[in-house]
């Protein structure tokens, strides 16, 4: 792994090689992951921050690529294929998707280890049998929510590492699906790879479908999407590729997401 050199940045020890026990046994694992921690100051509750990940794929040959993360554009880590190869592994290069999620965790910033006659068995704001494993005035910062100004991704044109589509040749994503159904079927479906709805998700008020922009619940309590947005709830890009694996738009180097985001807080 490569820091910044402003030390803006440090090593996760969590996801760092640790065994995560968890009920039932099935669900524990050893983590094998890389990643690194940026502290945060009082402008990232006052205002917006941009932050840019750039992913550049491995060539067929699994060797190269990198994945590198930007905070205001200044550099705070990143992960290069030539030294994965060392573990034999890769920079991915399979189709991917991003969360953007408000995480809490009862093992950063709790008391470590538990304080003496207390179970920290829960953590829940307002239950007095839970007061001794929350950090004082932990509660205080709730409710909370961070507010995204944008979402803008790019990906090079032309360029045969930085393909559109959820299956491309040479990771055959659908052919893997079909081959494993069970593993992708919910419960009442005969088939995986479901079309996509537009509308007809349940409601009773317009906010159930998205809002205004989105879409409208009719009067037999269902949601009936605007042009642009589809799903049942109206709450998807109705976008599509014009071919299995349309040409990119845009033109830059490298795959680049850039996030405005502003934290809501104490």
């Amino acid at each position: 792994m490569d820091y910044s050199p402003n030390n803006i940045s440090d090593l996760n020890p969590f996801f760092y090689g640790t065994a995560l026990d968890h009920k039932p046994k099935r669900f524990s694992y050893q983590a094998d992951a890389l990643s690194a921690n940026t502290q945060l100051n009082t402008s990232h509750f006052e205002k917006h921050h941009i932050y840019r990940i750039e992913w550049e794929p491995p060539s067929l040959n699994g060797t190269g690529g990198y994945l590198k993360w930007f905070t205001d554009n200044e550099y705070v880590f990143g992960v290069y294929g030539d030294t994965l190869s060392l573990m034999q592994t890769e920079i991915p290069s399979e189709p991917m998707y991003f969360i953007l999620n408000t995480a809490v965790s009862s093992h950063w910033g709790f008391p470590q280890p538990c304080p003496e006659g207390c179970k920290c068995s829960c953590y829940e704001c307002g239950n007095p049998d839970c007061a001794c494993g929350m950090p004082p005035g932990y509660c205080d910062n709730f409710p909370a929510h961070f507010e995204i100004d944008y979402v803008r991704v790019w990906q090079a044109k032309d360029d045969p590492k930085h393909l559109l589509g959820c299956s491309p040749p040479h990771r055959p994503t659908k052919t893997w699906i079909e081959g494993h159904t069970d593993r992708y079927t919910d419960t009442g479906q005969r088939r995986p790879l479901q079309d996509v709805n537009r509308g007809g998700g349940s409601c009773k008020k317009s906010k159930d479908c998205g809002g205004p922009k989105h879409g409208a619940c009719t009067t037999k309590s269902v949601c009936e999407c605007k042009e642009g947005w589809t799903g049942p709830t109206c709450l998807a890009h109705d976008g599509y590729n014009e071919g299995e694996h349309a040409e990119p738009k845009a033109m830059i180097s490298k795959f680049s997401l850039d996030i405005r985001s502003h934290w809501q807080g104490h």
